[in-house]
């Protein structure tokens, strides 16, 4: 699943994988809150998780957040003259 793919599902399960996600990363909040165990660590576990997964999929629902490929004007292979 790649941003640029025509998968007809691919939006779904990027918007349910978002969704899990969110939730998932909040029930895991509120339980470690009420152990006593949500201290910085935890803090920043829990962020990067939520970075690790939701961006990939936000790319998947929005592709022109992805930065555009330059492409050759010329349609030359540039070679490198040093040697």
């Amino acid at each position: 699943m790649l941003p640029n793919d025509d998968k007809p599902w691919a939006k779904t399960l990027a918007r349910t994988v978002i969704c899990v996600t969110i939730v998932a990363l909040i029930g895991l909040s509120l339980f470690l809150e009420s152990r006593n165990m949500f201290h910085i660590p935890e803090m920043v576990g829990v962020f990067l998780l939520f970075l690790t997964i939701v961006p990939p999929n936000l790319a998947v629902l929005y592709p022109w957040i992805l930065p555009t490929q330059h492409k050759n004007g010329n349609n030359q292979i540039t070679k490198s003259t040093v040697r």
